[in-house]
């Protein structure tokens, strides 16, 4: 069984109560947790020293700058979780994902707008403590987040939600919002 079918299985399962709680704990760990460890404590405190890499840009240009994104980043995040939660009745996760393609604001903006909150918070925190090996590191990561959704997660939803979400997917852009909805 290939990824996206074992996907597609999964996200129409209902889940036991422990499983619930691991759909929803797991995340916050690995996001804000584990990879802000990888991305942020590691670059910082070892590889730009050994590396000998300066800081970016002078301190209140990280904190203006970085700090503006970092808004941007979290404002994305939690209007996106709220539209999923409310209009698509599920969550981000596979294995409580959301039971009606959702396709209203912020959707209706960018088809991804969880994926452009959470880029944008973490570059947003690189910028802020002026590291260059966070800000690659952060940049490779999304990367490969955007492959993973352009060839797993697109698949999965066009089986999920059909000639809908192909509509969708058509008429709004992959990740970088347009200046209104249509």
């Amino acid at each position: 069984m290939k990824l996206v079918d074992k996907l597609v299985t999964i996200s129409k399962n209902p889940l036991s109560p422990k499983n619930r709680f691991m759909a929803k704990g797991l995340p916050i760990f690995v996001f804000f947790f584990f990879f802000p460890t990888l991305f942020f404590i590691v670059p910082n405190f070892v590889l730009d020293p050994w590396l000998n890499l300066p800081e970016l840009f002078s301190t209140m240009s990280r904190i203006f700058f970085g700090g503006t994104i970092i808004f941007m980043g979290v404002y994305f995040l939690l209007w996106t979780l709220k539209a999923q939660k409310e209009i698509g009745k599920g969550t981000p996760m596979p294995l409580m994902a959301t039971q009606k393609l959702v396709i209203q604001a912020p959707y209706s903006f960018t088809r991804n707008p969880l994926a452009l909150g959470l880029i944008n918070f973490y570059i947003g925190i690189s910028i802020v403590l002026g590291s260059i090996s966070s800000l690659m590191i952060v940049l490779i990561f999304s990367s490969l987040i955007l492959v993973y959704i352009k060839f797993i997660e697109e698949k999965e939803l066009a089986q999920r939600y059909g000639d809908d979400y192909l509509a969708y997917k058509e008429s709004t852009p992959f990740l970088l919002p347009r200046r209104s909805s249509k």
